[in-house]
């Protein structure tokens, strides 16, 4: 999920957002990845809580995707929802702690409580990644911050290096750029190799931030898709 001061399992009770505490080098200079285990950060002055629900309409009513992996294996990408609940929870339940520790920066205690708020479309909008049998594998997150979007994405270990993670955040910047959002970022610990990776992979101009260990990943995307997702007060 997000990077947060509070105790790791209430990561999700309270999500991180940018526009509550943004993470900035010192002298507003972007910090680079060979640095990242420098001197301190510090972090930008704090900026008041937003909570502004949005709503996806059109990707939830796409037709599934499909998805041929480099060895052949096809999957099906589509909109998750909270009837997905149970078939997710099993996904986590599937994962290794270290996964799960890359993905929500803590450990995992209550999953299935906290689906509840990412599988929520008033709150932004999630994919599935799933194999031939119906199984979810994998799970991308686009949840709305003021004018900006956080990605996140959790890839179950026997599917991971398989180039899931790259196109579920492809497709998830697809759906913010046709939302009118052209900031997204991500946020994960500075170890995290494959995010980083996976987001360079998505072609647009990226700024890293670093602070206590904590990467925020911000990538500008081009303004140059149709828009056929509708969010309120837009």
């Amino acid at each position: 999920m997000t990077a947060s001061r509070t105790r790791p399992e209430r990561l999700w009770h309270r999500p991180f957002r940018r526009s509550d505490r943004r993470c900035a080098a010192p002298e507003g200079q972007a910090a680079r990845l060979p640095a990242l285990a420098g001197g301190p950060l510090r972090p930008a002055r704090p900026h008041p809580p937003v909570d502004r629900p949005r709503a996806v309409t059109e990707p939830d009513r796409a037709a599934p995707s499909r998805l041929t992996l480099a060895d052949g294996t096809a999957l099906t990408l589509r909109p998750a929802g909270p009837a997905d609940r149970a078939a997710a929870l099993a996904m986590h339940l599937r994962c290794s702690p270290a996964s799960l520790r890359l993905r929500y920066h803590g450990p995992v205690r209550d999953a299935g409580r906290y689906l509840d708020h990412l599988l929520d479309a008033r709150r932004g909008h999630s994919l599935a990644a799933t194999a031939a049998d119906g199984r979810i594998v994998a799970l991308g997150h686009l949840m709305w911050d003021d004018d900006e979007a956080e990605l996140a994405v959790l890839v179950e270990d026997a599917w991971q290096r398989r180039g899931l993670g790259p196109a579920l955040l492809r497709q998830l910047s697809a759906a913010a750029r046709a939302a009118g959002v052209t900031t997204v970022y991500a946020v994960t610990h500075a170890s995290n190799t494959g995010l980083i990776t996976a987001m360079r992979r998505l072609a647009a101009p990226l700024d890293f931030r670093a602070e206590d260990g904590t990467l925020v990943i911000t990538a500008t995307l081009a303004a140059d898709e149709p828009a056929s997702c509708v969010r309120p007060g837009r």
